[in-house]
Formats: structure tokens, C-alpha cells, sequence
């Protein structure tokens, strides 16, 4: 676990509450940090830049450097920082990379995802605050009375400028209609997510930050003209994808960790790690039946020289156990294991994650994980059929257009609010609104969506330090701007690239899900949680949740599943309205009360018609709830604090 913090107070004399500050953040992850946790940082004026990490680091890449005129953080590994900086050593190399991408901002343009990288010039009384090109790396922005706090965890930024923590309203309703938080919201109100290709520069002399940004898609995208599936592109995206696992080198020694799915993306970043020499673990989760069999076909047909580096493990679910492969025991309690993925996850973790074990503690990245996010920017992933006619309307009745066929997609088709989807279509409308304003004009802009919402905001990929994402690096995005919608169709460019790659997988076919599988994350269970009664008691409690969510909807869902009638929606829907419910618990726990005080702190509402074919087991949850939620923070595997 990194924990980056950041600040500039507005005064010189609310530097002397510093020590208090950072003892109340640090106070909140005592009994979570991992062992060998190491702070690293400096203070000047009334600016200070700090890094906790594990020593020693499994990285080369340092997260702490400091010469006498800069010091610099780094959060995750900037894995191709020799195309900015040339061959200076990874381990000296931070200091370099800030220096560049201050004087040449553009130079993000050449770096993939994710990373932050934070500077603090003790000599100028200067801060300064990088975000890659797409914004993957996590940086959230705070303005408290006094100052201004950066971090890339919304709870320390809360504790340290001694505010309050709050549920925010319209972040939850993105939460509730999509999966994850859009735009710049977050789960807590005023902490905002600082976008992709963004410089915060902080002048001791000034009074406010200054903030500059580059769309990198809209430039990636400007420069993916010319035919991209031409010989020489193919050759270009290649050899990117290869340079970029060569670059692992000098910061890991060890086998890289790729999940080998039956799919496009993770064969793609297979294909590149063998070809650049690497030695491979691959792990496939066979919870859906044939997936694993194409993998092992892919492992099967390799030359002997490259299968000689691979070792391949695949994880079956166990018969009578959880559908997932590292899914919560059957007989565990749900909710305890909902406020454990918010200690560690601070409510951005998908709500799918719901039925897989959370850890106790945070847990430290010790290998190297190739992951295959982005690679959707070349499948096309939501365009409608009726594309090719939305691009000739006139605008802005093309953007509304597909607004309307985007909302269909992602937002939810029941159990929502109106509030909610109005808000999560509103902002919809503003992501494609700044594709067409940053110059494109047709279903592409769908694909901006895909990349600057829904990967860099839903995925987890920058949930650790030490995972890798090579289809970010930039030749691959604008070889994907380039291609045309039947291309997409046909995964043209993954199998190019993958094919010039390893000719051995050519015409290999691809992992289909069998039409009416249910993806076993949605396989109905929560109906028979053996907390089931606190889950009724939830229901009940409309408070926290009933803003982004319709009630008589969500009491139907409940009822049906604990009839044994529910279905994969109702058991989606129950996700996302217990993230939200126990987010609550979360939030008493950060702002040091306890959970018992506000749950059920009001009377529950009468029952309207749907409410009341909850009656044979509300009355009973209800009991169970006063006792039963506030120990919601002892079931989970207590960890005692860690001694100095």
C-alpha cells in the first residue's frame, strides 16, 4: 500500500497543527498498514510532500527521492520513463522524470499508465503534482478551511485537513446508475478526482494552485490517421507493446503475473511479454466453463522457446463453494465482508467485488501484474447499431443521440432513481460533449468514453502498485482512433498484433461467454446469507440508500431472493444498494464514532404495499440490527495495531 499526501496551507502559522494532522490521518490506518511501513518526506513553509511505503521496496523504482533542490513521490511505476529521460537507472530516475515533465508537459504523452508523480522544490517553495496521460493513477484534490490537501486516498485527505467525512450525494448516484464514480466525483463530498493529464503547480509566493491539463486522447486520436492495420503500423504497435514488457527489466526481477483469460486483451499483452523475453506465470479463472480450455490451448501450441518460460496455474471453483474461484465462503456474513472492502478500498472497489473474500489489512504488492485494461479502445465496446446513422445527424443532435444509446448501455434499467439517472446522463452527455469539442466527430467518441470514464474510474488496475498496462502505451491508442467500426467487429488490430507477435496463435479463437450464462459475480446467494436478517434490516432502513435508489424496487428484488425466485439483477441491484448502505458504517468509522449511532438512529418508515411483503422477516431483522450492525466492524478478521 502506497499513501501519497500532499498540502499547501494558506498561512505560515497553520503549519504548527502539521504533527496533529498527519497523526490523525495515520491514526486511521494503524491497524490496516502493512508491516515495514515506511514514511518518507519533507516540509517546507507551508508546503509539504510525504510517502508511506513498504521497506524494502520489491521495485527498483523508488518512491522517494530527494536531492538537495527536489524531492519527489512517485506512486505506481512509470514503466517506460526512458523515453523521457533516457537510460538513467530506474533508481535515480524520479528525479529526472519530474524535472522533465515540468519543463515539457507534453512529454506525458509518451508515458503510459498509470502514475502520479509529486515534487516539492524546498528552494523555490514550489509543489507540483503529475497525473498520467489518461488520468488511471489516483489523485484526489481537497480544499479544507486553511488549505489545500492532495492524496491519492480520499479518507487520509478527509483526516488530515479535520473536516468531516460525507457520503457525496451525486457521486453515489453516478455510483448507483453505472458502477462507479464519474467524472470527478468520489464517494466523499469535496474530495474530487484530479483528471488525466493534469499539472497542479503551487507557488509559496501565490495564493491558490494553478492547474493545466492535456487531452491525451483528443491528441492520440488526432494522430491516429493513415491506415492502422498497414504492415508498418502493425509493426510500430508491436514493437511498443514489446519495448514496454523490455522496460520491466530494469525495475523487477522475478516472473510477470498475467491473467490469461480466453479473451483479446490479456493474449495481446501474453503474446508481448513472451516476445520481449520474460518469464511468465499465467492464471486463468475457470469459473466459466471453456475459458480455461482456450487458454490452455494458447499454452499448448507455443515453441518450445518461449513455453519453456511459462508456468500456467488454473483456478477452479470448488464443488459446493462460492461460483467465483476466490469468492466468500458460502457460510460467511455478507455485510462484514462489504465494510472490509470499504476499509482497504474507501468505496471505489465495483460493487461486483461484493462476493469475494476482502482482506483484513492492506496488503502489500511483492509481484508484477501485466493486467489487459484498455484494450477495449479496439472492440468497439458500446457502439449502438445504428451508428453509422447517429454519425451522419447534425449536432448537436448526434451527441444527443448517442447520449441516449450510451445511457442505454450503461445506466441501469431498474430499481434506480430518477434523480440518479439524470445525473449519471447528464454527465454522460458532458464526457461525449468534450469528445466532440476535443475534435471527433463520429462513434469514436465512445471510445473516448470507454477510456477516460470507464476504464480509468471503474477498473481496479490502479488499485496496487506494481500493475502494468501496456495497451495504454500511446501507439496502441492511436493505432485503436484509426481503425473502422468493422474492424472492431473483428478484433483486427489485436489479432494483427498479436500474430506478428506470435505467429503460432493465429487463428486461435476467441473465449465466448455460452449465450444465458449468468457471470457467476451475479449468481444469486445473497437470499441466503446467513446475515440475511441484517440484510432485511437494510432494506427497512431506506436512509442511505434511497436517494439513488427507487424502495418499492429494491424491496421487491429482496423479497424474490429470499423467496429463492431472484435473478441476476436483483441480486446486482442488492450490490450496489448494500456498497452504499454500509459506506455509512464506513464513514461513522472514519470520523472516529461509532457505526451503532447512526444506523436505524430514526424510526423506519410505514410500509408502503411493495415494503410490506417484507413483514415476515423486517420485524425480526430490525431486532437483530441494533445488535447485530454495530458489530459489523468486529466480524471482520480483527488485526491489533501494529507495534512500533
Amino acid at each position: 500500500m502506497q499513501l501519497l499526501l500532499a498540502y499547501a496551507f494558506d498561512r505560515d502559522e497553520a503549519a504548527a497543527d502539521l504533527p496533529s494532522r498527519i497523526d490523525r490521518m495515520t491514526g486511521h490506518y494503524a491497524t490496516i498498514w502493512p508491516e515495514g511501513t515506511r514514511r518518507c518526506g519533507m516540509d517546507v513553509g507551508r508546503l509539504g510532500l510525504h510517502i508511506w511505503d513498504v521497506a524494502p521496496s520489491p521495485w527498483r523504482w523508488p518512491a522517494w527521492q530527494q536531492e538537495p533542490d527536489l524531492a519527489v513521490a512517485t506512486l505506481y511505476l512509470p514503466v517506460d520513463h526512458r523515453r523521457v529521460v533516457g537510460g538513467v537507472p530506474a533508481e535515480r530516475a524520479a528525479v529526472p522524470l519530474a524535472r522533465a515533465l515540468a519543463d515539457r508537459p507534453r512529454s506525458v504523452l509518451e508515458l503510459a499508465a498509470p502514475f502520479v508523480l509529486a515534487s516539492l522544490a524546498p528552494g523555490q517553495g514550489r509543489l507540483r503534482l503529475h497525473t498520467d496521460a489518461v488520468g488511471l493513477g489516483r489523485l484526489y484534490q481537497l480544499r479544507f478551511p486553511g488549505g489545500w490537501v492532495w492524496s491519492n486516498r480520499p479518507a487520509a485527505a478527509c483526516r488530515f485537513a479535520g473536516i468531516r467525512a460525507e457520503p457525496d450525494r451525486d457521486g453515489w448516484r453516478t455510483f448507483a446508475a453505472t458502477g462507479w464514480f464519474q467524472g470527478d466525483r468520489t464517494p466523499f463530498s469535496n474530495v474530487f478526482a484530479v483528471p488525466g493529464g493534469t499539472t497542479i503547480d503551487y507557488d509559496a509566493t501565490g495564493s491558490a494552485p494553478v492547474r493545466s491539463r492535456i487531452d491525451a486522447l483528443a491528441t492520440w486520436a488526432a494522430d491516429g490517421g493513415g491506415d492502422a492495420l498497414s504492415a508498418d503500423r502493425v509493426d510500430e504497435v508491436a514493437e511498443a507493446l514489446r519495448g514496454a514488457m523490455l522496460a520491466l527489466d530494469p525495475l523487477w526481477s522475478g516472473k510477470v503475473n498475467i491473467g490469461l483469460s480466453g479473451g483479446r486483451d490479456s493474449r495481446l499483452c501474453a503474446a508481448a511479454a513472451l516476445t520481449a523475453g520474460l518469464e511468465v506465470q499465467f492464471h486463468t479463472n475457470a469459473a466459466e466453463p471453456g475459458e480455461a480450455d482456450v487458454a490452455e490451448r494458447l499454452v499448448a501450441v507455443l515453441p518450445g522457446e518461449l513455453a519453456r518460460r511459462v508456468s500456467h496455474r488454473i483456478d477452479r471453483p470448488k464443488p459446493g463453494g462460492p461460483a467465483q474461484t476466490h469468492g466468500l465462503a458460502m457460510t460467511a456474513p455478507v455485510l462484514p465482508n462489504v465494510l472490509a472492502w470499504h476499509r482497504v478500498q474507501e468505496g471505489l472497489r465495483p460493487e461486483s467485488y461484493l462476493p469475494s473474500a476482502a482482506p483484513s489489512r492492506f496488503v502489500p504488492a511483492s509481484y508484477l501484474t501485466v493486467s489487459g485494461a484498455a484494450g477495449g479502445i479496439a472492440h468497439g465496446h458500446y457502439y449502438p447499431p445504428d451508428h453509422v446513422e447517429i454519425s451522419r445527424l447534425a449536432y448537436p443532435d448526434r451527441l444527443d443521440a448517442f447520449t441516449d444509446r450510451l445511457a442505454g448501455r450503461v445506466v441501469r434499467k431498474s430499481g434506480l432513481s430518477a434523480a440518479a439517472r439524470a445525473t449519471s446522463t447528464a454527465q454522460l452527455h458532458r464526457t461525449l460533449a468534450a469528445a466532440f469539442t476535443a475534435g471527433l466527430s463520429d462513434a469514436k467518441v465512445l471510445d473516448y468514453f470507454l477510456v477516460s470514464e470507464r476504464v480509468r474510474r471503474w477498473g481496479t488496475a490502479a488499485d496496487r502498485t506494481g500493475t502494468i498496462i501496456p495497451l495504454l502505451v500511446p501507439e496502441f491508442v492511436r493505432a485503436a482512433f484509426g481503425i473502422t467500426p468493422s474492424q472492431r467487429r473483428d478484433n483486427a488490430l489485436h489479432r494483427a498484433v498479436t500474430e506478428r507477435l506470435i505467429p503460432q496463435w493465429r487463428g486461435e479463437p476467441y473465449y465466448a461467454r455460452p449465450p444465458g450464462l449468468v457471470p457467476p459475480v451475479y449468481a444469486p446467494r445473497l437470499g441466503t446469507a446467513p446475515d440475511r436478517d441484517l440484510i432485511t434490516a437494510v432494506v427497512a432502513d431506506q436512509e442511505s440508500w434511497a436517494d439513488a435508489h427507487r424502495p418499492a424496487a429494491v424491496a421487491a428484488a429482496w423479497h424474490r431472493l429470499v423467496a429463492g425466485r431472484g435473478g441476476p439483477g436483483d441480486e446486482r441491484l442488492m450490490h450496489r444498494v448494500l456498497w452504499r448502505a454500509v459506506f455509512a458504517d464506513y464513514l461513522a468509522e472514519v470520523n472516529g464514532e461509532q457505526s451503532a449511532d447512526r444506523v436505524l438512529r430514526s424510526p423506519v418508515p410505514p410500509q408502503s404495499a411493495p415494503s410490506r411483503i417484507l413483514a415476515g422477516t423486517a420485524a425480526r431483522g430490525r431486532r437483530f440490527a441494533a445488535r447485530g450492525l454495530r458489530r459489523v466492524a468486529r466480524v471482520v478478521d480483527p488485526v491489533p495495531p501494529r507495534s512500533s
